[in-house]
């Protein structure tokens, strides 16, 4: 028996349309239910970062080799950025996470 197109034609039409609703649906649970909660999970980790000792010298250690690097970046004329990578010594963390 030759298959009937015309009904898979409307089986895959039918399963387009409904995984196109599906796919809207998710996305709107996601926006409702679970972006607010994660978002407050950001919030609530950044609010832990002060409390953290290590994460707050890493951090300023951060900040004061972003200084560091703009100001010598500053220096060069007119901006000639890889051949201050090509003298910068890099460098490993100190502590394995």
């Amino acid at each position: 028996m030759p298959p009937d197109f015309e009904k898979l034609a409307e089986v895959m039409v039918a399963l387009m349309i409904s995984s196109s609703v599906l796919l809207v649906a998710a996305a709107i649970a996601w926006r409702l239910a679970v972006k607010p909660t994660f978002l407050a999970f950001l919030d609530s980790r950044t609010a832990r970062a002060g409390a953290d000792p290590v994460l707050s010298r890493r951090v300023s250690e951060l900040e004061e080799e972003l200084r560091s690097l703009k100001d010598k970046l500053a220096a060069l004329p007119e901006g000639n950025p890889s051949r201050l990578a090509a003298d910068m010594p890099w460098r490993g963390t100190k502590e394995k996470v």
